[in-house]
């Protein structure tokens, strides 16, 4: 949930930063400098366009990873989409692989690693 808070963070102060400058822009409009205004006029809608897909995008890749991981372990159903958006699919996916070596090899095996535990574990290094 951490994730969802950066988010509507970052959110809250695009807003905020998007109404000073729609705020600000007729101001260079009625000026001698009315190309300044334009470019906020069109710099703003760019800067929430692509905010907004990169959320989609984003929340598309988690919803993806959230497929990996049920497939291979059917226990993780209960884990929402939301739980997975610190983890690309790619990320999951070569988690399973490691996961799969992981449950072949019997002195590996009594570790009782899960695939949570995989995933966790680069996300531990990076902190």
């Amino acid at each position: 949930m951490n994730t969802i808070y950066k988010w509507v963070a970052v959110g809250v102060a695009e807003i905020l930063l998007s109404l000073t400058l729609l705020a600000i822009a007729p101001m260079f409009l009625n000026s001698d400098k009315p190309a300044i205004g334009f470019a906020i006029w069109l710099g703003v809608p760019t800067m929430l366009g692509s905010s907004g897909l990169y959320a989609a995008l984003r929340l598309k890749d988690a919803q993806k990873a959230r497929q990996l991981a049920i497939a291979k372990c059917p226990e993780y159903s209960h884990l929402k989409i939301v739980d997975f958006l610190n983890y690309s699919s790619a990320q999951v996916a070569q988690s399973i692989e490691m996961y799969e070596v992981l449950q072949e090899d019997p002195d590996l095996n009594t570790l009782n690693i899960s695939l949570l535990n995989l995933l966790e574990k680069p996300n531990n290094d990076e902190n």
